[in-house]
């Protein structure tokens, strides 16, 4: 079996061995104390967070508030999910004493609840209740923990959210909290702007590369099944791209394919990158096509150099525009996923994507 895993939630035998993360936060949450973990996006946060509740033995909830549509689908989503920890019977009696009692009902075959509120002024309410519930069930030797994905999805879904959950948040003592995000920007505009609710609610931590080393044992490991030249792929694999953990995932799965039905060739890895680019022509292509002019500019710069993209050295090869004008692009760049800000410096997240910019100018 292909030992490697992308585009989804891993777990063992796909996990990658991040020690010091999963020891730290097993800590955190086994104390009184809240989480933030920043992450750009596909570094594996949402993996490393599930193991994490799954090993700790702790009832939890988990919810990606990207598919979240209002304060009250934020209430029936949370809830959902406490039915599926907590038994029915129990949760009658505290479900009778909610302002507005929601309708539930269970699929008769997969035993799923779903759970709505209808009513004509539902506004934060649903959502008062059901997170006080959530901290009712707790207990100080058995407290719940609460993970919110993509937590900056606050601003999106409600005005004044973030207001109304932490003068919730701040009163429970059964329940540890976890949120996490990709946009380093507006997490810590949440957590670390003094005029922000939420101002130093949690302890911040933030989700870096995997070291090269770690990363290269983990593929040379699982290429060792394979081919003898295990040491050469790993290093070829990461070369390309640069450590990133979904993108070297997919690599290495597009690479033991290839070692699968055609054996080792030295070219392999490159084989396996155009093989990738080929796959996504057509996504990068209507990608490419929603850029302005600007950001296109911006992008071939970075593609095709080394350069800081807001040096002068930047500006007079490639005329991106004033460094204003950057530096908005890049911000929206970032915001968008298609770059990360790593350090000081400015790269773009999806090596394919960089090569497939490169490529297709040199046509």
């Amino acid at each position: 079996m292909n030992p490697f895993k992308f585009g989804t939630v891993v777990d063992e035998p796909f996990f990658i061995d991040r020690k010091d993360e999963l020891v730290k936060i097993g800590s955190l949450i086994k104390s009184e104390n809240h989480l933030i973990l920043i992450s750009p996006r596909r570094y594996g946060k949402t993996s490393l967070i599930r193991k994490v509740l799954k090993e700790s033995g702790q009832r939890y909830l988990f919810l990606d508030m990207q598919l979240v549509m209002s304060a009250e689908d934020l209430a029936s989503q949370l809830l959902k999910r406490v039915y599926r920890i907590s038994p029915f019977n129990k949760l009658k009696g505290f479900i009778k004493s909610f302002r507005i009692i929601p309708s539930v009902t269970i699929n008769p075959v997969t035993g799923e609840t779903d759970v709505s509120f209808r009513h004509e002024q539902r506004g934060m309410v649903p959502l008062e209740d059901v997170l006080n519930l959530i901290d009712k069930l707790g207990n100080e030797k058995n407290r719940i923990v609460v993970a919110l994905d993509e937590f900056q999805e606050i601003f999106r879904i409600n005005k004044g959210l973030d207001r109304v959950l932490r003068s919730i948040m701040q009163d429970h003592r059964h329940v540890n909290y976890i949120f996490s995000g990709s946009s380093e920007s507006m997490i810590r505009k949440i957590f670390e702007n003094k005029k922000s609710p939420f101002y130093h609610f949690a302890y911040l931590m933030t989700l870096n590369m995997i070291p090269e080393k770690e990363f290269s044992r983990f593929l040379e490991d699982r290429f060792r099944e394979i081919t003898k030249h295990g040491k050469s792929t790993s290093s070829a694999i990461l070369s390309e791209t640069g450590s990133h953990p979904y993108y070297t995932q997919q690599l290495a799965f597009t690479v033991w394919e290839l070692l699968s039905s055609s054996g080792y060739t030295e070219d392999i890895t490159q084989k396996a990158v155009s093989e990738i680019m080929q796959n996504h022509d057509n996504d990068y292509e209507r990608l490419w096509n929603g850029f302005n002019r600007t950001d296109m500019k911006v992008l071939v710069g970075m593609a095709g150099s080394d350069l800081a993209p807001l040096s002068d050295e930047f500006s007079r090869n490639f005329d991106p525009g004033a460094k204003s004008t950057v530096f908005s692009s890049l911000q929206r760049l970032i915001h968008r996923g298609f770059v990360i800000k790593r350090d000081s410096s400015y790269i773009i997240d999806d090596p394919f994507f960089r090569k497939w910019i490169v490529i297709r100018r040199e046509m």
